[in-house]
């Protein structure tokens, strides 16, 4: 069995409210992590942002938080700690209905080298 190499995943979420509004602002994380290969760490950060997306209401509103997209995942190497690195929220330079549906695993991650 080979040793794990850590992962830098950063993770786009949308942040969406229901009526007029749509897209409020993109979220955007960076998760590090171990993982066996380039497509076992993209499943791996599928499933964090998955399992990160939410629903819940501000006044009479729906907001979701959908993830978007992974951005970058990027082979860090064999390094023996993990993190993450919070990257705070964006504000949208495009308009999304409340109704958009994003397709995360259909977009191949960048890389920031």
């Amino acid at each position: 069995m080979s040793t794990p190499h850590w992962y830098y995943a950063q993770v786009r979420w949308g942040i969406l409210v229901e009526g007029k509004e749509g897209l409020r602002a993109w979220q955007e994380p960076v998760h590090i992590f171990p993982s066996e290969n380039r497509e076992a760490a993209f499943q791996r950060a599928l499933q964090i942002g998955h399992e990160q997306e939410g629903l819940h209401k501000e006044g009479r509103q729906l907001v979701a938080k959908r993830l978007a997209q992974i951005v970058v995942l990027e082979n860090l190497g064999a390094y023996p700690h993990s993190f993450q690195i919070d990257l705070g929220m964006k504000k949208p330079k495009e308009h999304l209905p409340y109704e958009h549906i994003f397709n995360p695993e259909g977009a191949e991650p960048g890389s920031f080298f």
